[in-house]
């Protein structure tokens, strides 16, 4: 099989190109914010409350990257970071009142493009994408 058509490369291209056209479209709409901030505040604004080590987890972050996105999000006061009643030692994140508005904002863009580039694209082949990128997940974990 040609280097270009390999499964793993195409990933690849798709996630860089997607990372790329939603900072483009962060920047556009003035939000301070990358795309991988984006995806732990859409974990956060699903589940508030989650341990560092549980939203690294989801996202297959080491604990180095997911600290570092969480440290910038918290300058840009949209999160914080709350000692565990449990265990101090553990930190749980929560929004700030910034970080809940954001959502209003952040939520229809990356919905809109979602749906912008997946508009010509069959439900049903849609599906069939999923569930293979799902059992690829699942094998590689």
């Amino acid at each position: 099989m040609e280097d270009s058509t390999r499964i793993s490369l195409l990933i690849s291209q798709a996630l860089g190109l997607y990372r790329l056209r939603i900072n483009a479209l962060l920047i556009q709409n003035e939000l301070d914010l990358t795309s991988e901030m984006c995806a732990v505040l859409r974990l956060i604004w699903k589940k508030e409350g989650q341990k560092q080590r549980e939203l690294a987890s989801q996202l297959y972050k080491d604990k180095g990257s997911i600290t570092k996105i969480i440290d910038n999000l918290e300058k840009r006061k949209l999160v914080e970071r709350i000692s565990d009643e449990t265990d101090a030692r553990n930190k749980n994140i929560r929004l700030t009142s910034s970080g809940r508005a954001l959502e209003k904002r952040v939520l229809p863009l990356l919905d809109s493009f979602l749906n912008e580039i997946t508009a010509s694209i069959e439900a049903q082949e849609l599906e069939i994408t999923r569930r293979v990128l799902q059992e690829i997940i699942g094998k590689l974990s």
